[in-house]
């Protein structure tokens, strides 16, 4: 009995698991407005809490949106804005240090960071190598000069940026953005690399700005193609859901939520 109990599925999530096959199977498209919440009570013997908590659940996964006063409408997929994982670590590689010191800001870091030109920055340097100790990875990071920021290696080796950067910072209060494109190798960045002059890069900034507007790093990554592709993809994705949460609506069921 208590097996079959912790197996039980909530009502609101099987109302809302018939409502996603609708849409996803072509029944329900971009625009169509859903049943209301009385018609969907009255179908499927279910308390309008469970509804509307079911509708919240398609809501929060982008599935619907919801017009005050009027209803939920079905949202169109955003096939065209892909969600991307960028990970700090290369998988299966090894990251040093290779050089932190306080510069001078040139004008493309000064224009990243929004700096006047007499601005100091901290500038980090990594390499990241293979199992093999193959180069794969050449990384360049700047913060705004601090007093109270760390700066002595012994202090970073182990961290990861950007959480050593922004001491005073909460995670929540800055944003990423991300600017992706291939570049040559120059003579300097081959040397680094152990590459011919010329291989095709990858290049990945990032810049991380606070909510009101203040840049507080920068970073840059060259890649070679050994380091592999970054991966990402657009569109409604769901995980396949656990077996024990199989969807069976059947007549006369609780309307528990």
């Amino acid at each position: 009995m208590g097996e079959e109990r912790k197996k039980r599925t909530p009502a609101y999530l099987k109302i809302a698991d018939i409502l996603r096959k609708q849409i996803i199977g072509g029944d329900l498209n971009p625009g169509d407005m859903l049943p209301s919440e009385s018609a969907i009570c009255e179908v499927y013997g279910i308390s309008r809490d469970t509804v509307r908590k079911g509708l919240q659940k398609l809501e929060y996964d982008g599935l619907i949106f919801s017009r005050p006063k009027i209803g939920y409408f079905v949202a169109a997929p955003k096939h065209e804005d892909f969600s991307m994982t960028f990970a700090e670590q290369i998988p299966g590689c090894v990251t040093r240090y290779r050089d932190i010191h306080g510069v001078v800001a040139d004008e493309r870091v000064q224009a990243a960071l929004d700096i006047p030109p007499t601005r100091q920055v901290i500038e980090f340097t990594q390499i990241t190598k293979s199992p093999d100790g193959e180069p794969v990875a050449y990384d360049i990071k700047y913060i705004p000069y601090e007093r109270a920021y760390p700066s002595v290696e012994s202090e970073l080796r182990f961290a990861v940026f950007p959480d050593i950067t922004f001491p005073k910072v909460s995670p929540h209060t800055y944003h990423t953005e991300l600017a992706i494109q291939a570049i040559a190798a120059t003579a300097e960045l081959a040397d680094i690399l152990a590459c011919p002059p010329g291989e095709p890069l990858l290049l990945i900034e990032r810049i991380f700005i606070q909510h009101d507007g203040n840049r507080i790093g920068y970073a840059l990554r060259f890649m070679r193609a050994s380091a592999g592709p970054l991966h990402g993809s657009s569109g409604y994705v769901r995980a396949p859901a656990p077996q024990q949460e199989t969807i069976v609506w059947q007549s006369g069921e609780s309307h528990e939520n």
